[in-house]
Order: structure tokens, then sequence, then C-alpha cells
């Protein structure tokens, strides 16, 4: 028995968005429950990161160095994540007794077949997963690997060590979304075993995520293009996307919006995302009970329904701090669940500080 237990370091989980930074850090009270420290939020201005990429790296530099003052932490090492677009993501399976030399020759290899870049200018990592499940053959083992550009991972550090921080974590969104969901599952006392799908929705599409044991058993992106909430607005009534945006966050538009802008959007946006999970379960077989909604437009009015009719499922709006106690930094009344909602992904990062502990 462990009598005294050393408290992992403070970690922040800094989401890089493309309308915003999110900054999350956690703690546990002397049960392990989980507490809120701080959440703070700092907006970008369209085209600083576009799909992923930093465009403006001053500007959100600058914004990022906002953020750390806002949020009145004195925490340095910060997680970060890669967006799921600039990342390759494989799975082999190998010999269980191959050397380490062999193993990264046969990862690389796997790498440079799946690259458009020259190998050197990749940073990789893998993880040996255990035993290949699937294989017929004794002795194989299931290895997992992620690589990105060196040159997207070096912005992100970069980004961080302007501000004064130090990257001792580089996830990808997805794996690191999901670590939230995990524990929402757990708040919610469900099985953690069957089949789960996590959509997010954001402003510049919406992507699907099926999880099964633990892995990524099913993904797709829905890339919405000129067919982005703003730019209907905006289309619609005469405007330009700065007034569009800033009547939608006002709820200032006209009284014929819903109908003649929302609803379509939202019925075109669900048509996409059910029609490819419906594929899912076509083809494997499997049942979803619930079916988790986030990202920042996750709560446009309407969505949760439509998906709910249209799966047949449990449709939850993802709150990431369900269960949590809120600490006293956090501004309560300002912190709305609009807010929440797309926090998922640094909620995730933010919790790889206790990742072996409690």
């Amino acid at each position: 028995m462990r009598l005294f237990r050393t408290k992992p370091k403070p970690l922040i989980g800094l989401d890089m968005g493309s309308s915003s930074l999110r900054w999350v850090e956690l703690a546990r009270d002397d049960k392990c429950g989980l507490v809120l420290e701080r959440c703070v939020v700092e907006p970008l201005q369209a085209g600083w990161i576009v799909a992923g990429h930093i465009e403006q790296f001053d500007e959100v530099a600058a914004a990022l160095r906002r953020l750390f003052k806002a949020s009145g932490s004195t925490a340095r090492d910060v997680a970060l994540a890669m967006p799921d677009s600039a990342v390759i993501t494989t799975k082999i399976v190998l010999p269980s007794d191959l050397g380490e030399a062999e193993l990264l020759h046969h990862v690389e290899s796997e790498v440079d077949r799946l690259s458009d870049r020259p190998l050197a200018d990749m940073s990789i990592d893998y993880t040996v997963k255990g035993r290949a499940q699937a294989s017929e053959q004794p002795g194989e083992v299931e290895v997992l690997i992620t690589a990105a550009s060196q040159e997207k991972v070096q912005d992100r550090l970069g980004l961080a060590e302007s501000a004064g921080l130090t990257p001792v974590v580089v996830d990808v969104e997805t794996p690191a979304a999901m670590l939230a969901v995990r524990q929402l599952i757990s708040v919610r006392l469900r099985a953690l075993m069957d089949p789960v799908a996590l959509i997010q929705v954001g402003t510049e599409g919406a992507s699907l995520h099926v999880t099964h044991q633990g892995e990524i058993v099913h993904a797709a992106h829905l890339h919405l293009g000129g067919a982005r909430l703003t730019e209907l607005i905006a289309q619609a009534y005469g405007l330009d996307e700065s007034d569009a945006e800033a009547q939608k966050c006002s709820e200032s538009l006209p009284d014929d919006y819903s109908q003649t802008v929302l609803q379509p959007f939202i019925k075109k946006l669900a048509d996409g995302l059910v029609s490819d999970l419906d594929v899912f379960l076509s083809t494997s077989g499997q049942k979803i009970d619930t079916v988790y909604l986030s990202g920042g437009s996750s709560v446009l009015s309407g969505l949760q329904d439509e998906i709910n009719r249209r799966t047949f499922s449990d449709c939850v709006l993802t709150d990431p701090f369900s269960g949590m106690l809120v600490g006293k930094a956090v501004n309560k009344s300002a912190f709305q669940y609009s807010a929440r909602a797309g926090m998922l992904t640094a909620c995730g990062l933010a919790l790889r500080r206790f990742h072996g502990s409690c």
C-alpha cells in the first residue's frame, strides 16, 4: 500500500482550433475526484489557423501570450494536439521477437510507404499494443504508428515555447477527445467496452469517430467548404462574413433565419454524418447506443434532435466537465455551455496529467 502519493506536476491542456485557443487545467481532490482549476478561451481571427495549419504564426503567438496571462496560471508544462488531418495513423502486425532496431526499421518502412514526404522530414512515434488479436500466427504483436511532418510539429512546439511554455506531450486531437469521452462515460456509469460514436462539429467541418474497446475503428470527416453556416447567412442576407458572424453570435438575425438558413444547414450536416455512420453499422453489424455530440457548433438548435431521430441512438450533448468540482479561479458566470462544448480536446489533453494515477 502506498501511504503517500506523489502528485503529478500541473499540466496545461492546450487546444489550438481555427476559431480559438482553449486552455484547461485539472487537479484531483482528496478522494481522487477531478477538479476543474482553470478554463480560458482566447478567440482567433479567421485565417490565422486554417485546417489545422498555422498561417499567421506571430498573431497566434500573441494570442497565446494573452491567454497565458488571462489564465493566471503558474504552470508551464503543456500538452498539445496535432490535427487529425496532419497525422498518419496506422497499425502493423510484426513478430514479437524482433529487436528494437528491426522493429524501428519496419515502422519507418511503413511510414515511408504511406507518406509523400522524405522520411527524414517526419516525426515518428510507435507503441507496441500487445498480442495481435486478429492474427492467426502465434507470437505476433500489433504496433500502432503515428507520424507527422516535423515542420507542423515544430510549429506547435514553437508557439508554446514563444509563450514561455514547455511542451511535454504531443497528442492527436481525436485520441485526446476520446480520453475525455471515456471520462464522461465513467461519470454516466456506462460500460467502456461498447462501441461509442463521437461527432465533433466545428466552424470548418465535422467529424465522426467510432471507438470499440478503446480503439478507433471508424473515422470520417465532412468538410463544409462553401457551405459553412456563416457563409450561408452572409449569402442569404447580403452581409459580409464578419457582420454575419456578429449577428449569429448576438442572435439578432432576421425572423426567418431558422427556417431559411439554419434548418436546411442542419439537415445537410446530419445527412452527411448519419449516412456515414449507417455505412459503418451495416458493414460491422454492431449497434451504437450513445452518440456524443461536441464542438463549438454542436449547440445549434435542432442538431441534437435531428441526429437522435436519424440514428435511433441516445444523442448526448457533451459537457467535458460533467461530474467535476469547479475551482475558485473559474469564472462560472461567464462559463456557458456553448463554451464548454468546445473544450473536449483541451480537457482530454489536460487529463494526460493523471495517466497511470488514481
